[in-house]
């Protein structure tokens, strides 16, 4: 087992000890039973931490029993009070789980819209203007006796059909409907819609005309701002060409100079060398003879 291994088994335990013994604290402790009870502010979240303490602490004791070389009684104890503080926390999150319930729904509360007045068409009211009638009461009941006329009234009645048929028959001009009739009909009948669907038309069209325009505003803008970019990209390219051969240039005539440079230094050296076995020769025999 290495350094990091026994560190951090070490470091689950400790840790696995105090949460076991944080759980069974706050289990028993009556504020834990106030604070999930059903009138306080969040029971549901609070229960649902708690069964997320109790996951965690037996993941822990599950690395601690993989590394650990000892005895599982104590092990076993805490697996049981885990399993004892989980069912605890269960029972009190099925009696503090929130109900789902649906809204109610908003579409019988909306009223109905009121029904719109119906106007006869054009042709009607020219028909009724045309051909009145007279409808009969229906409550006026004639007797035979008053349909029968009397002697005298029959004179009189008789003297009115001569002067009747004496006089001339005078007819009076029926004056014709209204041009306008039809119109204010048409314009009653015409729904309000029609127009607000109108003004809604013509400002989407303006709308629509600004939006082409500025569109192509920003068409011409772009081209232009292109121009200018590939006159630089253009100008750039001459300048990384030229620099280009300039240094390929330059590559040559510095190889070339190394080229001598290395010839002249051992030329140098091997005349250094020359030089020094010639004065040391010179040296031993003018001291040997």
């Amino acid at each position: 087992m290495s350094l990091h291994t026994s560190e951090q088994a070490e470091h689950d335990r400790v840790n696995l000890f105090r949460l076991v013994r944080r759980l069974e604290k706050t289990v028993a402790s009556s504020q834990w039973q106030e604070s999930v009870s059903p009138s306080a502010k969040s029971p549901w979240l609070k229960t649902q931490a708690m069964l997320q303490n109790v996951k965690h602490a037996r993941k822990l004791l599950e690395n601690v029993e993989l590394q650990s070389s000892t005895s599982s009684r104590n092990f076993q104890d805490i697996r049981k009070s885990l399993d004892s503080t989980e069912r605890t926390v269960t029972v009190y999150q099925q009696y503090v789980t929130p109900k789902h319930t649906r809204p109610e729904p908003i579409l019988p509360n909306i009223p109905l819209p009121s029904p719109k007045p119906r106007t006869p068409p054009p042709d009607t009211i020219k028909e009724k203007l045309g051909s009145p009638t007279l409808s009969p009461d229906p409550n006026t009941s004639i007797s035979a006796q008053d349909l029968l006329l009397s002697p005298s009234e029959s004179a009189d009645v008789s003297g009115i059909d001569l002067l009747n048929t004496s006089a001339p028959s005078i007819s009076f001009p029926v004056p014709p409907p209204s041009a306008s009739a039809p119109t204010v009909a048409k314009v009653k009948g015409t729904p309000a819609f029609f127009q607000n669907s109108t003004a809604i038309h013509e400002e989407l069209s303006e709308q629509l005309a600004q939006m082409a325009t500025q569109l192509k505003r920003n068409a011409v803008h772009f081209a232009g701002s292109l121009e200018k970019d590939k006159a630089v990209v253009i100008e750039a390219q001459e300048k990384l060409e030229r620099n280009f051969d300039v240094m390929s240039n330059q590559r040559v005539r510095l190889r070339d100079h190394r080229t001598k440079s290395w010839g002249t230094t051992w030329i140098t050296v091997l005349s250094i060398l020359v030089a020094v076995i010639g004065f040391i020769l010179t040296f031993f025999v003018i001291r040997f003879t």
